[in-house]
Protein backbone atom coordinates (compact mmCIF):
# COMPACT_ATOMS: atom_id res chain seq x y z
CA UNK A 1 0.00 0.00 0.00
CA UNK A 2 0.94 3.76 -0.42
CA UNK A 3 2.87 4.47 3.16
CA UNK A 4 1.17 7.93 3.26
CA UNK A 5 -2.07 6.33 3.51
CA UNK A 6 -3.12 4.80 7.14
CA UNK A 7 -3.66 1.09 7.36
CA UNK A 8 -4.67 1.13 11.57
CA UNK A 9 -7.75 2.34 12.58
CA UNK A 10 -8.62 1.92 17.05
CA UNK A 11 -11.76 0.58 17.01
CA UNK A 12 -11.95 0.37 21.11
CA UNK A 13 -9.41 0.33 24.02
CA UNK A 14 -10.95 -0.06 27.36
CA UNK A 15 -9.20 -0.61 30.86
CA UNK A 16 -10.96 -2.54 34.37
CA UNK A 17 -9.98 -0.97 37.47
CA UNK A 18 -11.56 -0.83 40.54
CA UNK A 19 -13.64 1.62 39.57
CA UNK A 20 -15.40 0.14 36.82
CA UNK A 21 -14.47 -0.27 32.94
CA UNK A 22 -12.92 3.00 31.41
CA UNK A 23 -13.36 3.31 26.98
CA UNK A 24 -10.24 5.02 26.11
CA UNK A 25 -10.48 7.61 22.60
CA UNK A 26 -7.65 7.48 20.18
CA UNK A 27 -6.74 10.41 21.11
CA UNK A 28 -5.09 8.76 24.47
CA UNK A 29 -3.35 5.82 22.58
CA UNK A 30 0.29 7.35 21.61
CA UNK A 31 2.20 3.92 20.70
CA UNK A 32 0.96 0.69 20.54
CA UNK A 33 3.51 -2.61 19.91
CA UNK A 34 2.29 -6.03 19.46
CA UNK A 35 4.48 -8.96 18.96
CA UNK A 36 4.08 -12.35 17.96
CA UNK A 37 6.86 -14.96 18.28
CA UNK A 38 6.90 -18.76 17.37
CA UNK A 39 9.55 -18.91 20.13
CA UNK A 40 7.27 -17.26 22.34
CA UNK A 41 4.10 -18.91 24.37
CA UNK A 42 2.14 -15.91 24.40
CA UNK A 43 1.52 -12.45 22.59
CA UNK A 44 2.90 -9.47 23.74
CA UNK A 45 1.13 -5.39 23.61
CA UNK A 46 3.12 -2.65 24.45
CA UNK A 47 0.57 0.24 25.25
CA UNK A 48 1.56 3.80 25.71
CA UNK A 49 -1.45 6.20 26.58
CA UNK A 50 -1.70 9.75 28.24
CA UNK A 51 -4.62 10.83 30.25
CA UNK A 52 -4.88 13.79 32.69
CA UNK A 53 -8.52 14.16 33.42
CA UNK A 54 -9.53 11.09 35.28
CA UNK A 55 -6.27 10.55 36.90
CA UNK A 56 -6.55 6.55 35.52
CA UNK A 57 -3.30 6.37 35.04
CA UNK A 58 -1.78 7.06 38.25
CA UNK A 59 -4.72 4.05 39.33
CA UNK A 60 -3.25 1.21 37.49
CA UNK A 61 -1.24 -1.12 39.99
CA UNK A 62 -1.33 -4.33 37.76
CA UNK A 63 -3.39 -7.14 36.26
CA UNK A 64 -6.23 -5.11 35.11
CA UNK A 65 -7.84 -6.33 31.77
CA UNK A 66 -7.51 -4.36 28.94
CA UNK A 67 -9.56 -4.99 25.84
CA UNK A 68 -8.04 -3.97 22.19
CA UNK A 69 -9.28 -3.85 19.23
CA UNK A 70 -7.87 -2.50 15.85
CA UNK A 71 -8.17 -2.92 12.11
CA UNK A 72 -6.59 -2.13 8.66
CA UNK A 73 -7.37 -0.27 5.73
CA UNK A 74 -8.99 -3.29 4.02
CA UNK A 75 -11.43 -4.22 7.26
CA UNK A 76 -9.00 -7.04 8.68
CA UNK A 77 -9.64 -6.37 12.57
CA UNK A 78 -7.43 -7.82 15.27
CA UNK A 79 -9.52 -8.04 18.61
CA UNK A 80 -7.93 -9.34 21.86
CA UNK A 81 -8.43 -9.70 25.75
CA UNK A 82 -4.93 -9.23 27.55
CA UNK A 83 -3.40 -8.04 31.22
CA UNK A 84 -1.29 -5.41 32.67
CA UNK A 85 1.85 -7.49 34.30
CA UNK A 86 3.96 -4.42 34.21
CA UNK A 87 3.47 -0.17 34.15
CA UNK A 88 6.82 1.57 32.83
CA UNK A 89 7.85 4.85 32.19
CA UNK A 90 4.37 6.36 34.43
CA UNK A 91 4.77 10.07 35.12
CA UNK A 92 3.95 13.42 33.75
CA UNK A 93 5.89 14.71 30.83
CA UNK A 94 5.09 18.05 29.75
CA UNK A 95 1.66 18.42 31.84
CA UNK A 96 0.57 15.27 30.53
CA UNK A 97 0.16 12.16 32.37
CA UNK A 98 1.83 9.19 30.46
CA UNK A 99 2.23 5.32 30.81
CA UNK A 100 3.46 2.68 28.91
CA UNK A 101 1.11 -1.00 29.66
CA UNK A 102 2.73 -4.38 29.88
CA UNK A 103 0.48 -6.52 28.30
CA UNK A 104 0.32 -10.54 28.01
CA UNK A 105 -2.41 -13.15 27.61
CA UNK A 106 -3.96 -14.44 31.12
CA UNK A 107 -2.50 -17.86 29.99
CA UNK A 108 0.70 -16.54 31.10
CA UNK A 109 0.16 -15.17 33.96
CA UNK A 110 -1.63 -18.54 34.99
CA UNK A 111 1.09 -20.41 33.96
CA UNK A 112 3.66 -18.51 35.85
CA UNK A 113 1.56 -18.70 38.98
CA UNK A 114 1.04 -22.45 38.54
CA UNK A 115 3.74 -25.17 39.60
CA UNK A 116 2.67 -28.87 38.99
CA UNK A 117 3.93 -31.98 40.67
CA UNK A 118 1.69 -34.85 38.98
CA UNK A 119 1.87 -37.93 36.46
CA UNK A 120 0.36 -37.40 33.09
CA UNK A 121 -0.25 -40.24 30.92
CA UNK A 122 -1.34 -42.95 33.79
CA UNK A 123 -0.46 -46.33 33.17
CA UNK A 124 0.32 -47.10 29.41
CA UNK A 125 0.88 -43.23 28.90
CA UNK A 126 -0.95 -41.01 26.61
CA UNK A 127 -0.75 -39.38 23.17
CA UNK A 128 1.60 -36.49 23.86
CA UNK A 129 -1.19 -34.02 21.35
CA UNK A 130 -4.07 -35.32 24.37
CA UNK A 131 -1.76 -33.97 27.14
CA UNK A 132 -1.08 -30.70 25.65
CA UNK A 133 -4.64 -29.85 24.50
CA UNK A 134 -6.75 -31.36 27.07
CA UNK A 135 -4.58 -31.65 29.99
CA UNK A 136 -3.03 -28.67 30.16
CA UNK A 137 -4.43 -26.07 27.91
CA UNK A 138 -7.75 -26.81 28.78
CA UNK A 139 -7.76 -28.66 32.27
CA UNK A 140 -5.19 -26.78 33.60
CA UNK A 141 -4.63 -23.17 32.00
CA UNK A 142 -8.72 -23.17 31.31
CA UNK A 143 -8.71 -22.31 27.78
CA UNK A 144 -11.61 -21.69 26.32
CA UNK A 145 -12.65 -18.78 24.44
CA UNK A 146 -8.85 -19.35 22.14
CA UNK A 147 -9.10 -21.67 19.42
CA UNK A 148 -6.41 -24.52 19.73
CA UNK A 149 -4.90 -26.42 17.04
CA UNK A 150 -3.04 -28.88 17.50
CA UNK A 151 -1.10 -30.96 15.07
CA UNK A 152 -1.84 -35.21 15.94
CA UNK A 153 1.17 -37.30 17.31
CA UNK A 154 1.46 -40.64 17.32
CA UNK A 155 3.59 -41.49 20.18
CA UNK A 156 2.71 -41.68 23.93
CA UNK A 157 4.05 -40.17 27.10
CA UNK A 158 3.71 -41.03 30.85
CA UNK A 159 6.04 -38.93 33.10
CA UNK A 160 5.94 -36.82 36.48
CA UNK A 161 5.96 -33.47 36.07
CA UNK A 162 8.44 -32.13 39.15
CA UNK A 163 7.17 -28.69 40.14
CA UNK A 164 7.03 -27.51 36.14
CA UNK A 165 5.25 -24.75 35.06
CA UNK A 166 2.43 -25.97 32.26
CA UNK A 167 4.34 -24.07 29.29
CA UNK A 168 7.91 -25.91 30.87
CA UNK A 169 6.30 -29.24 30.46
CA UNK A 170 5.01 -28.38 26.73
CA UNK A 171 8.04 -27.29 26.09
CA UNK A 172 10.05 -30.48 27.67
CA UNK A 173 7.81 -32.67 25.53
CA UNK A 174 7.75 -31.07 22.35
CA UNK A 175 11.01 -32.32 21.49
CA UNK A 176 9.33 -35.71 22.15
CA UNK A 177 6.51 -35.18 19.67
CA UNK A 178 6.66 -37.18 16.64
CA UNK A 179 4.07 -36.25 14.15
CA UNK A 180 1.25 -38.99 13.39
CA UNK A 181 1.69 -37.80 9.42
CA UNK A 182 5.31 -38.78 9.79
CA UNK A 183 7.20 -41.96 9.05
CA UNK A 184 10.30 -43.66 8.31
CA UNK A 185 13.51 -42.03 7.08
CA UNK A 186 11.33 -38.88 6.86
CA UNK A 187 9.80 -38.79 10.73
CA UNK A 188 11.57 -36.88 12.60
CA UNK A 189 10.74 -35.60 16.80
CA UNK A 190 10.39 -31.46 17.43
CA UNK A 191 7.37 -29.55 17.92
CA UNK A 192 6.92 -25.96 18.51
CA UNK A 193 4.34 -24.58 20.66
CA UNK A 194 3.28 -20.72 20.51
CA UNK A 195 0.41 -18.29 20.36
CA UNK A 196 -0.75 -15.78 17.42
CA UNK A 197 -3.92 -13.73 17.46
CA UNK A 198 -5.89 -16.47 16.28
CA UNK A 199 -4.88 -18.91 19.34
CA UNK A 200 -2.30 -21.22 20.35
CA UNK A 201 -0.66 -24.05 18.02
CA UNK A 202 1.35 -27.09 18.71
CA UNK A 203 2.81 -28.39 15.32
CA UNK A 204 5.66 -30.00 14.38
CA UNK A 205 8.83 -28.56 12.23
CA UNK A 206 8.25 -31.38 9.72
CA UNK A 207 4.99 -29.98 9.25
CA UNK A 208 5.58 -26.20 8.32
CA UNK A 209 7.21 -27.93 4.66
CA UNK A 210 3.15 -29.07 4.08
CA UNK A 211 2.27 -25.36 4.57
CA UNK A 212 0.55 -23.45 1.15
CA UNK A 213 2.37 -20.26 0.79
CA UNK A 214 -0.26 -17.46 2.14
CA UNK A 215 1.58 -14.40 0.85
CA UNK A 216 4.61 -13.54 -1.26
CA UNK A 217 7.34 -10.60 -0.97
CA UNK A 218 8.87 -9.41 -3.32
CA UNK A 219 12.15 -7.11 -2.68
CA UNK A 220 11.96 -4.08 -5.16
CA UNK A 221 8.87 -4.52 -6.18
CA UNK A 222 6.59 -1.17 -7.10
CA UNK A 223 3.14 -1.78 -8.26
CA UNK A 224 1.73 0.79 -10.39
CA UNK A 225 -1.46 2.64 -9.43
CA UNK A 226 -4.40 0.60 -9.30
CA UNK A 227 -2.57 -2.20 -10.06
CA UNK A 228 -3.71 -5.95 -8.17
CA UNK A 229 -1.05 -7.52 -6.35
CA UNK A 230 -3.07 -10.08 -5.51
CA UNK A 231 -0.98 -11.71 -2.58
CA UNK A 232 2.40 -9.78 -3.13
CA UNK A 233 4.04 -7.38 -0.29
CA UNK A 234 6.28 -5.14 -1.80
CA UNK A 235 9.23 -4.62 0.45
CA UNK A 236 11.96 -2.20 -0.16
CA UNK A 237 14.70 -4.09 1.37
CA UNK A 238 15.72 -7.65 3.47
CA UNK A 239 18.49 -8.36 5.70
CA UNK A 240 19.73 -11.94 5.87
CA UNK A 241 20.69 -11.87 9.64
CA UNK A 242 22.10 -15.35 10.29
CA UNK A 243 23.05 -17.94 7.40
CA UNK A 244 23.72 -21.40 9.06
CA UNK A 245 26.32 -20.81 11.95
CA UNK A 246 29.01 -23.42 12.02
CA UNK A 247 30.68 -23.24 15.41
CA UNK A 248 27.54 -23.36 16.97
CA UNK A 249 26.39 -26.45 14.65
CA UNK A 250 29.89 -27.92 15.62
CA UNK A 251 29.29 -27.36 19.18
CA UNK A 252 25.54 -28.34 19.32
CA UNK A 253 26.80 -31.94 16.94
CA UNK A 254 24.26 -30.76 14.42
CA UNK A 255 26.65 -32.10 11.21
CA UNK A 256 28.27 -35.37 13.02
CA UNK A 257 27.56 -36.59 16.53
CA UNK A 258 27.22 -39.81 18.24
CA UNK A 259 24.09 -40.69 20.90
CA UNK A 260 24.31 -43.50 23.06
CA UNK A 261 20.93 -45.02 24.76
CA UNK A 262 20.18 -47.27 27.33
CA UNK A 263 16.93 -48.48 27.18
CA UNK A 264 15.39 -49.06 30.47
CA UNK A 265 12.58 -51.24 28.56
CA UNK A 266 14.83 -53.90 28.10
CA UNK A 267 18.33 -52.31 29.63
CA UNK A 268 19.46 -52.71 25.69
CA UNK A 269 22.50 -50.03 24.88
CA UNK A 270 22.23 -48.65 21.27
CA UNK A 271 24.51 -46.59 19.35
CA UNK A 272 22.52 -43.57 16.93
CA UNK A 273 25.50 -42.15 14.60
CA UNK A 274 24.04 -39.04 12.85
CA UNK A 275 25.29 -37.44 9.83
CA UNK A 276 23.86 -34.56 8.00
CA UNK A 277 24.84 -35.61 4.31
CA UNK A 278 22.13 -38.53 4.99
CA UNK A 279 19.37 -37.05 7.38
CA UNK A 280 19.33 -33.51 5.44
CA UNK A 281 18.38 -35.87 2.22
CA UNK A 282 15.52 -37.38 4.05
CA UNK A 283 14.62 -34.84 6.10
CA UNK A 284 11.62 -32.39 5.10
CA UNK A 285 12.49 -29.74 4.17
CA UNK A 286 10.77 -25.74 3.02
CA UNK A 287 12.58 -25.92 -0.31
CA UNK A 288 11.94 -29.87 -0.96
CA UNK A 289 14.57 -30.24 -3.95
CA UNK A 290 17.22 -28.08 -2.09
CA UNK A 291 20.51 -29.14 -2.90
CA UNK A 292 23.25 -30.05 0.10
CA UNK A 293 25.34 -26.74 0.85
CA UNK A 294 28.56 -27.25 -0.46
CA UNK A 295 30.68 -27.86 3.22
CA UNK A 296 28.35 -30.69 4.08
CA UNK A 297 30.97 -32.60 2.08
CA UNK A 298 33.61 -32.56 4.67
CA UNK A 299 31.24 -34.24 6.79
CA UNK A 300 31.65 -37.76 5.49
CA UNK A 301 30.64 -40.55 7.55
CA UNK A 302 33.76 -41.31 8.51
CA UNK A 303 34.13 -38.15 9.93
CA UNK A 304 34.61 -37.84 14.17
CA UNK A 305 31.75 -36.94 16.06
CA UNK A 306 32.17 -33.61 17.27
CA UNK A 307 29.57 -34.13 20.46
CA UNK A 308 28.72 -37.20 22.15
CA UNK A 309 25.97 -37.28 23.67
CA UNK A 310 24.39 -40.03 26.25
CA UNK A 311 20.54 -40.57 27.00
CA UNK A 312 18.98 -43.03 29.19
CA UNK A 313 15.17 -43.59 27.95
CA UNK A 314 12.29 -46.10 28.19
CA UNK A 315 10.42 -46.34 25.58
CA UNK A 316 7.36 -48.16 27.40
CA UNK A 317 6.42 -45.05 28.34
CA UNK A 318 6.62 -43.31 25.14
CA UNK A 319 4.73 -46.14 22.77
CA UNK A 320 4.01 -49.39 22.69
CA UNK A 321 4.72 -52.40 20.02
CA UNK A 322 6.51 -51.68 16.63
CA UNK A 323 4.17 -48.46 16.19
CA UNK A 324 6.72 -46.48 16.34
CA UNK A 325 10.16 -48.54 16.84
CA UNK A 326 12.54 -45.61 15.41
CA UNK A 327 11.23 -43.62 18.56
CA UNK A 328 14.62 -43.44 20.51
CA UNK A 329 16.35 -42.15 17.26
CA UNK A 330 13.89 -39.52 16.60
CA UNK A 331 14.19 -38.20 19.90
CA UNK A 332 17.63 -38.08 20.06
CA UNK A 333 17.53 -36.29 17.07
CA UNK A 334 15.41 -34.05 17.78
CA UNK A 335 17.35 -31.17 18.85
CA UNK A 336 19.16 -31.38 15.49
CA UNK A 337 16.09 -30.89 13.59
CA UNK A 338 15.33 -27.26 15.41
CA UNK A 339 18.84 -26.33 14.56
CA UNK A 340 17.67 -27.12 11.25
CA UNK A 341 14.56 -25.38 11.31
CA UNK A 342 15.98 -22.05 12.25
CA UNK A 343 19.30 -22.42 9.80
CA UNK A 344 18.85 -19.30 7.75
CA UNK A 345 17.53 -15.82 9.69
CA UNK A 346 15.10 -12.68 7.45
CA UNK A 347 14.57 -10.04 8.59
CA UNK A 348 12.43 -7.39 6.48
CA UNK A 349 9.80 -4.57 7.11
CA UNK A 350 6.68 -2.93 5.34
CA UNK A 351 3.70 -0.70 5.96
CA UNK A 352 0.38 -2.58 4.49
CA UNK A 353 -2.54 -4.83 5.31
CA UNK A 354 -2.36 -6.86 8.76
CA UNK A 355 -3.45 -10.55 7.46
CA UNK A 356 -0.04 -12.25 8.28
CA UNK A 357 0.55 -14.37 11.65
CA UNK A 358 3.36 -15.95 13.02
CA UNK A 359 3.34 -19.25 11.78
CA UNK A 360 2.10 -18.79 8.52
CA UNK A 361 4.51 -19.87 5.44
CA UNK A 362 5.62 -17.26 2.68
CA UNK A 363 7.46 -17.37 -0.11
CA UNK A 364 10.43 -14.45 -0.72
CA UNK A 365 11.46 -13.42 -3.89
CA UNK A 366 14.74 -11.69 -4.19
CA UNK A 367 16.90 -10.12 -6.77
CA UNK A 368 21.15 -9.13 -7.30
CA UNK A 369 23.31 -7.22 -8.86
CA UNK A 370 21.62 -4.62 -11.29
CA UNK A 371 20.83 -7.13 -13.81
CA UNK A 372 17.93 -8.04 -11.40
CA UNK A 373 18.48 -11.35 -11.33
CA UNK A 374 16.56 -13.90 -8.88
CA UNK A 375 18.98 -14.50 -6.13
CA UNK A 376 17.89 -18.02 -5.67
CA UNK A 377 19.78 -18.89 -2.64
CA UNK A 378 17.63 -16.15 -0.38
CA UNK A 379 14.54 -16.57 -2.14
CA UNK A 380 12.30 -19.72 -1.62
CA UNK A 381 9.64 -20.48 1.23
CA UNK A 382 9.78 -19.51 4.89
CA UNK A 383 8.15 -19.71 7.62
CA UNK A 384 6.73 -16.34 9.40
CA UNK A 385 8.46 -16.55 13.23
CA UNK A 386 8.41 -13.21 14.72
CA UNK A 387 6.06 -10.27 13.88
CA UNK A 388 6.63 -6.72 15.11
CA UNK A 389 3.03 -4.26 14.54
CA UNK A 390 3.98 -0.76 15.82
CA UNK A 391 1.86 2.53 15.78
CA UNK A 392 2.51 6.01 16.63
CA UNK A 393 -0.13 8.66 16.73
CA UNK A 394 2.45 11.15 15.55
CA UNK A 395 2.37 8.80 11.98
CA UNK A 396 -1.27 7.56 10.52
CA UNK A 397 0.21 3.99 9.59
CA UNK A 398 0.92 0.65 11.26
CA UNK A 399 4.45 -0.79 10.34
CA UNK A 400 5.07 -4.57 11.14
CA UNK A 401 8.75 -6.31 11.18
CA UNK A 402 8.87 -9.74 10.27
CA UNK A 403 11.50 -12.71 11.31
CA UNK A 404 11.38 -15.45 8.62
CA UNK A 405 13.19 -18.50 9.09
CA UNK A 406 13.84 -21.82 6.41
CA UNK A 407 15.58 -24.75 6.87
CA UNK A 408 17.34 -24.92 3.14
CA UNK A 409 18.09 -22.51 0.42
CA UNK A 410 15.95 -21.48 -2.34
CA UNK A 411 15.70 -23.65 -5.91
CA UNK A 412 15.48 -22.40 -9.37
Amino acid sequence: MDSSKGNFKLNSLSIETGGGRRQLSPNHLLELVYTENIKSCSIHVEITITDSESGLISNLQGMEPVELSYKDHEETTHQMLVYVYDIQNRGVFEGKAKATLMCCSGELITNAATKLSRRFGQGEGKLISDIVETDILKNVLGVRNKAIFIEPTKNKLSFISTYWSPFTIISWIAGKAISQSGSGPNSSAGYVFYENIYGYYFESFDGFSKKDVSRVFVVGYDPEPGEDRGNKIPVDKMTVVSTSDILQGLNLGSYSSMVMTLDLKDMKYTEYPFNINKYYENVPKMNASAKLPQYFAAFEDKTAATRIMSKVVDTALFTEGTHTQDVTKHISQSSLREKLFYNKEVELEYVGDLNLYVGSVVELVSFKGKSREKDVQNSGKYVVGKITRQFRSSADNMTTKVTLYTDSPGVE
